[in-house]
């Protein structure tokens, strides 16, 4: 089934693997919890995370908005990869930029002639005109060690991102369904027998058996958290389902990609 969007903390997932194996000696909990985040970037799907805007946001605990000065600025330290990004003032959004030399220092457009006549490009007039005008309105940004690279010197980002969901504590919190904690379970018990495999101290068919266990969880995990919701499959059916495609979406941070298109008709006389 669909994920419902809660969360639960590993604790209680930890002290099964004691209780459905029954195992007597102990394994170190700081291996378990990064054993946790390997299984859980197997399953890696976008459902498991939280998205989380920087906007400011107290009563949502959102992140304040990242300064660009000198074009970049750092990163929230809990990104695990972006979703879109706008301007704050404007609201105008940022694409990610094509450009192979983008630092957002260089990205001067008003000195592309120029560059191209020092280099002596075989470019005509018209080629380097077109190459200007495609870039002197589209904001960009690039992502590099820590930080957002733009093409504009100053200003505030309201950047949208997926974030490992975390507890008080800063310990990894899992969705709320039955075949993640499994799959974890099975995952710290592959990793405690494996040990134990290569110490003699369990035959290599019981290792096989947690083996592929995990496999068949981490799939089921993966599977449950990419079905969709009867709502998501009407939002995805009106995205496609269109008279007049909409190719432009992403200037409005496809809000209005999910409403349904209505098309007005003149009646015939």
């Amino acid at each position: 089934m669909a994920l419902n969007g809660k969360y639960t903390k590993i604790g209680p997932i930890i002290d099964g693997v004691y209780r459905d194996f029954g195992w007597t000696h102990e394994f170190n909990w700081i291996d378990a919890v990064e054993w946790i985040g390997e299984c859980l970037d197997l399953i890696g799907t976008a459902q498991q995370y939280v998205q989380r805007i920087t906007d400011g946001n107290e009563d949502l605990n959102h992140p304040c908005p990242v300064i660009i000065n000198n074009y970049r600025g750092a990163v929230p330290c809990d990104l695990l990869y972006i979703i879109q990004v706008k301007e704050k003032t404007t609201g105008a959004i940022l694409r990610h930029s094509s450009d192979s030399f983008h630092t957002g220092l260089e990205k001067s457009e008003a000195n592309l002639p120029a560059a191209v006549s020092e280099f002596n490009f075989p470019l005509e007039a018209n080629t380097v005109n077109l190459l200007k005008d495609s870039c002197q309105n589209d904001l960009t940004y690039t992502i590099n060690d820590c930080y957002i690279f733009t093409n504009f010197d100053e200003g505030e980002l309201i950047i949208s991102y997926k974030a490992f969901p975390t507890d008080q504590d800063g310990l990894p919190m899992i969705p709320d369904s039955q075949a993640f904690k499994q799959a974890i379970k099975f995952y710290i018990a592959e990793k405690v027998m494996a040990k134990l495999y290569i110490q003699g101290k369990v035959d290599g068919g019981r290792l096989q058996y947690i083996s592929g266990e995990r496999d068949w969880y981490v799939g089921k995990a993966n599977s449950d958290a990419n079905l969709p919701t009867m709502d998501q499959m009407e939002t995805w059916k009106n995205e496609f389902v269109r008279l007049i495609p909409n190719i432009n979406q992403h200037a409005s941070g496809f809000k209005y990609a999910g409403d349904q298109q209505k098309v007005n008709k003149l009646n015939s006389l």
